[in-house]
């Protein structure tokens, strides 16, 4: 089990996030809580507190085509789904209200962070929250130093693009375009300068690059690769700092399946409260 880490951040005319967390554990109603976000029907099914933190499960209802169940010496054979049922595809998270960080298990076919994002977004009128991924220290500090950036380098895949993903990366949208009425599955771009004229790139460029990361924070698998070259000063070494692959994240191997083949949600959240605490010096 995967788990990355997120700082959580509001506009200014929103609740605390803490408060909209309340609002969905006071609705005791299960079809209440789903939100329709990217077409998708959303719930936080379980949601409680324990330690001072909170935990909470979220489904994905998937009533499209799906796995079936099979054995060694069987055919495969699908499940049989009552009126209203489907699919639910499980994703745990915690939050910690004192830090303002929340760490979400990755699943792939699950609910991602930047659609819990949304999701809390929808739930109240007026509200809008943000998860932004927290780096590795170390590349934290090494991109906040880099006073000349001489090249960004990113990868998209088209294919795995979605109409939300094209609007979260409106600076994007010409090449995105270009790339998909051309038929492209993929766009490789790099933005480099000589001299010290780089010392001006990291700003000129910060729309993409933020761009680029709130895409990543919703559909991973849509940026294969962001990648900037720089040093501190003109006499420093050229780094390359790889903005996808440097992400805090912790990798939880001791957990396992029940007799239904699933993680049990109790222990995917001692899993998250685990890793939590082995970054209590991390999340500040």
């Amino acid at each position: 089990m995967k788990i990355h880490a997120f700082k959580v951040e509001k506009s200014d005319c929103s609740i605390p996030f803490k408060e909209v967390l309340q609002k969905v554990e006071s609705e005791k109603s299960l079809k209440e809580r789903i939100r329709l976000i990217n077409q998708t029907e959303l719930r936080a099914e379980s949601i409680e507190q324990r330690n001072g933190l909170w935990l909470i499960d979220f489904i994905r209802i998937r009533t499209d085509h799906g796995p079936g169940k099979v054995g060694r010496d069987s055919e495969v054979e699908g499940f049989k789904f009552g009126d209203e049922e489907g699919f639910g595809e499980e994703t745990a998270a915690l939050f910690d209200p004192d830090k303002e960080y929340i760490l979400v298990q990755y699943n792939h076919s699950g609910v991602r962070a930047g659609s819990m994002a949304d999701y809390f977004s929808a739930y109240d009128t007026d509200n809008l929250y943000s998860f932004k991924p927290k780096y590795d220290e170390d590349v934290e500090r090494r991109l906040i130093n880099q006073g000349i950036t001489r090249k960004i380098a990113f990868s998209l895949d088209i294919t795995k693009m979605s109409e939300q993903d094209r609007l979260r990366g409106k600076s994007l949208s010409e090449a995105i375009e270009y790339g998909r009425i051309n038929g492209a599955d993929k766009i490789k771009v790099e933005i480099s300068v000589q001299g010290d004229r780089g010392r001006g790139l990291i700003e000129k460029s910060l729309e993409t690059i933020i761009s680029l990361q709130k895409i990543v924070w919703q559909n991973p698998d849509a940026v294969t690769k962001l990648e900037v070259s720089g040093k501190e000063n003109q006499d420093s070494i050229t780094e390359v700092l790889d903005l996808i692959a440097h992400r805090l994240s912790v990798e939880i191997n001791d957990i396992e399946v029940g007799p239904d083949l699933r993680y049990s949600k109790r222990d995917r959240w001692d899993a998250l409260e685990r890793a939590r605490n082995g970054w209590s010096q991390v999340l500040k």
